[in-house]
């Protein structure tokens, strides 16, 4: 969240609590000169790599940080807030398209012949990195080897494997997990209030932007009735085709990561069902939901629950690689799974 403390002074990004002591050893090894000339932070969507990018990018750029963080009040901050600062450079898909196409990282390549104009570090984003074709990849590895004197390249990504290895390996990865529970729910029950919080991150698999950008989504409000189609077709009171034509009304690169997570639950219940345990009610993620999720717990074995949700990830991770299937045939692929048929051997 971009913040002002006073007249004069320019937004500056800060990064997620959990993201503290990340920025921290970034600041350091830049005082000591060790700041390697290109980063890649991968880890899971919705949880705060990008705002972590522009964070250090600011403080790379700021005349005097204080405190880890860009002044606020020198012409660099004014020039980075107001996305005109001549040593940086951000690169992310166009409007309208999915990539990060050539043209862009030609651009960005003779940026990263020029001298800085102020001096100091040029810094550049790539996000999301993945989105880079084949021929960008290419067209910027020479750069990721010969980057020219300051300059920092820092690649975000939700999927590094989607990357090229001559991309990664040019690269310093920082792998960045999911925040801690508690922290996530601390950082977003002020934002979404306490009643909603703990349903939202369990839909976001505990990415916390995810879950504040889900707040509105039209799903959230009918996820009652998302996940009875679940039971009923466990229970044989719809077909897999009734249920994921309900479902197939949603974003299917969404309802893929709600799916997987109340199945996964629902696996979770399952087995302690069949060990003669029960779930620590401190655990329960959504009260609409989980009573349900209890219901297909008690219809379908843990095993069968977990082939469904892998199902479900195996579909995620090629949405997210471009595949646009039919989305009612997508659902009941899926959905088949929990009623013990495999149809699908795509991964879709």
């Amino acid at each position: 969240m971009a913040v002002s403390e006073s007249q004069g002074r320019a937004p500056i990004q800060v990064p997620c609590p959990w993201h503290r002591d990340e920025m921290q050893r970034l600041l350091d090894q830049h005082g000591q000169g060790r700041l390697p000339h290109a980063l890649l932070f991968a880890g899971a969507a919705g949880i705060g790599k990008f705002r972590l990018a522009q964070s250090l990018a600011q403080a790379l750029l700021c005349a005097q940080p204080r405190a880890g963080l860009a002044c606020g009040q020198c012409d660099g901050c004014h020039l980075s807030a107001a996305g005109t600062h001549p040593d940086a450079q951000t690169l992310v898909p166009e409007a309208g398209s999915n990539a990060i196409k050539i043209d862009q990282v030609r651009r960005l390549v003779e940026f990263a012949g020029r001298t800085a104009h102020y001096g100091g570090a040029r810094v550049a984003l790539i996000a999301p990195a993945e989105a880079l074709n084949r021929s960008a990849q290419n067209a910027l590895l020479k750069t990721l080897e010969e980057p020219g004197e300051g300059l920092v390249l820092i690649l975000v990504s939700d999927q590094p494997s989607l990357l090229l290895p001559t991309i990664r390996s040019r690269c310093q990865q920082r792998y960045l997990p999911l925040p801690g529970r508690e922290a996530a729910l601390e950082w977003l029950t002020p934002q979404v209030g306490e009643r909603d919080a703990p349903a939202l991150l369990a839909a976001a698999q505990g990415s916390p932007l995810r879950a504040l950008g889900l707040q509105e989504a039209d799903w959230f409000a009918a996820r009652e009735q998302l996940a009875g189609q679940l039971l009923a077709v466990a229970l044989g009171r719809a077909s897999p085709a009734q249920a994921g034509q309900a479902l197939a009304a949603h974003d299917p690169r969404v309802m893929a990561g709600v799916l997987y997570g109340w199945l996964a639950r629902a696996a979770v219940l399952a087995a302690l069902g069949e060990q003669g345990g029960d779930a620590d009610p401190a655990t329960v993620t959504d009260p609409k939901v989980e009573p349900l999720l209890r219901q297909l717990a008690a219809q379908v074995p843990p095993a069968r629950l977990l082939r469904a949700a892998h199902r479900v990830m195996e579909g995620r991770r090629q949405l997210l690689a471009g595949a646009n299937p039919n989305k009612e045939l997508l659902m009941e692929q899926w959905l088949l799974v929990l009623v013990g048929v495999d149809a699908s051997a795509s991964g879709f």
